[in-house]
């Protein structure tokens, strides 16, 4: 269903059509054959896993990133937004552990 969302990055087998048998079967060529399967939004986003933090520091995530958006409204648009803003903290504070 969702098949064309993965990436493989690395090795890829080509069939170049050569003689198997005429070749050395122990012979290295310095080719790094690992293959690495990921979701391909990651990479073009070049996403990154963010370490965890607990509902403290989650708080204090957000309200330092309520500051600076409030700036950018007039006084009656920022009481509104604070008050959104608000009600989601506390939603996603009550499922923060589900998160």
């Amino acid at each position: 269903m969702f098949t064309d969302l993965w990436v493989v990055q690395g090795a890829v087998d080509v069939d170049i059509g050569e003689n198997p048998s005429a070749e050395s079967a122990d012979e290295d060529e310095g080719v790094d054959d690992t293959a690495i399967k990921f979701v391909d939004i990651v990479d073009t986003f070049k996403l990154q896993e963010q370490p965890p933090f607990g509902k403290k520091q989650f708080v204090a995530y957000i309200k330092k990133y309520t500051k600076l958006l409030t700036t950018k409204f007039d006084a009656e648009k920022q009481v509104e937004f604070n008050k959104g803003v608000e009600g989601v903290t506390k939603f996603l504070l009550s499922k923060f552990s589900d998160l």
